[in-house]
This record gives C-alpha cells, structure tokens and sequence, in this order.
C-alpha cells in the first residue's frame, strides 16, 4: 500500500499521524531526505513561504516519486489555486483561516471533479497511479485539510462537519494566529488558548474526524496530544535546523567546559 494511501486510513480511523514542514528551503533534495524518515506527510507553506510555483511543483514531482504524500497551504480558498496546486501533483491542500462554510464549498468544487464539483481536468503530474484513471478515485485521494485560526471558524465548525464530513481529512489549528484571534497574542498555552483548542477538537471528536495543529517542536506533542490531537503537523525545515543547531550547541559547551 502507498503512504497516501496509509495515511487515508490514518485520517479516516483517527490515527496518530505525523507531518513536516517545508517554507523556504527550495532545493528538491532536501524532501528526497525527508521522505527518508517515517513522516506521513509533507505540507509546503504557499501562504507564508517563499517557495515559487516552480519550485513547489519540483518538490511535489519529488515527493511523488519518493512516496511521501503532499499537502500544500495555499494563501486562500481561491479556485484557480487549489486546481492548479492539485494539477501540480500536489495530493492535498490546506485551506488557511476557514470562517465560513463557503470558503469550505468553494475548496470541495475546486479540488473534486463532478458531480462532487467543478474541477478541470489538466496538467502533468495530476493523476496518479493510487487513482487508476478514474475521476471518483480522484476525488477520493485528494485530501482538503481545514485550518482553524478564529472563534468564527469554531462557531461554523459544527455546521462545515455536519455539512462536509466525508469531504474533508482533517481539521487543523494555526496556534499563532489562533492566540491573536482569541486575544493572547502569541501564547499558544495560554488559558484562553488551550480552552479554545479543546473546544475545537471536541467538536471533532463528536464527527469523528481527526484533528490537530501545527506543532513548534517534539516536545510540544504531549501538550497537543493531552488536548485530544491525533494529527501532529511538526515545525518547519529552519525550525528543525534550528534546534538541531541549539542541541549541537548546547552538548558542545556542556562538554567542553
């Protein structure tokens, strides 16, 4: 079975799962590498990122040929991004600050062919082996990851799951947007935080549906785990050199002294 679809199987039986984060680092290599490790996905950040449109679509072709299922943060719910981020052989998108149930129908529309929507049919690396030429295997390996950043998005929660349930892998926290939307500017572990977190993951434990958020370091897991997370979306490449580095620093002075 392909790591796509295992981590269909995650999502669907609500299973620890484990992600990266590539923002800036461009060179294809470095996913190769990645897909090394036993990641059950790989997100490339368009929304904060600096990765151009040809770079990501090298990555992508990578990932595919590496196995290492893809999940692209797009800057919005925007058709033509979503179909051409899928069109790039991405095998998902994540749709960032999700406040209305639109925003979710114009995702489902962009990302599925009909009749679940409207999508295009084009480009090289669109289809894949996992799909078998059929356009409803398509629409079923494409995953749409819902991000949640703001009580308006938890207010509509409810409705988006009841609505969409079968269309959409997975919800997902930004906690640093998240903790200024709700008032503790960047204190993801803040009280008003962590009730805000549990209260968008009991939302989903009540649709079966797996949940979780983006996760600074190994260490932060526990945190998000004890708040009812199974979907653990960890660092970025810089984040994770970095505190390769403060490790290498850190043993070096407490050896050397």
């Amino acid at each position: 079975m392909s790591r796509l679809l295992e981590l269909k199987e995650k999502l669907k039986n609500v299973r620890p799962t484990l992600g990266t984060t590539v923002v800036n680092v461009a060179w294809s290599g470095l996913a190769q590498k990645t897909a090394a490790f036993p990641f059950d996905f790989l997100v490339l950040d368009e929304e904060h990122g600096t990765l151009s449109a040809e770079s990501a679509e090298e990555i992508l072709r990578i990932c595919r040929l590496c196995d290492l299922p893809t999940v692209v943060r797009i800057p919005d719910a925007v058709p033509n991004l979503i179909s051409k981020t899928l069109d790039m052989g991405a095998d998902g998108v994540m749709i960032p600050r999700v406040e209305s149930v639109a925003q979710v129908e114009t995702a489902i529309r962009s990302a599925r062919y009909f009749p679940r929507g409207r999508k295009g049919c084009g480009g090289f690396s669109n289809l894949r082996a996992e799909d078998q030429g059929s356009v409803a295997t398509y629409n079923d390996n494409r995953l749409i990851f819902v991000q949640m950043e703001s009580y308006e998005g938890l207010a509509v929660l409810p409705e988006i799951l009841e609505k969409y349930r079968d269309e959409i892998a997975c919800v997902v926290i930004g906690p640093y947007d998240s903790s200024i939307m709700v008032g503790t500017p960047l204190d993801i572990v803040s009280p008003t935080m962590v009730k805000y977190v549990r209260d968008v993951f009991d939302v989903c434990r009540r649709f079966g549906m797996s949940c979780g958020s983006f996760v600074d370091t190994a260490a932060m897991i526990p945190h998000y785990r004890d708040l009812g997370a199974n979907v653990y979306w960890t660092g970025t490449e810089l984040s994770l050199l970095c505190e390769s580095f403060q490790n290498l620093c850190d043993t070096f002075k407490k050896e050397t002294e």
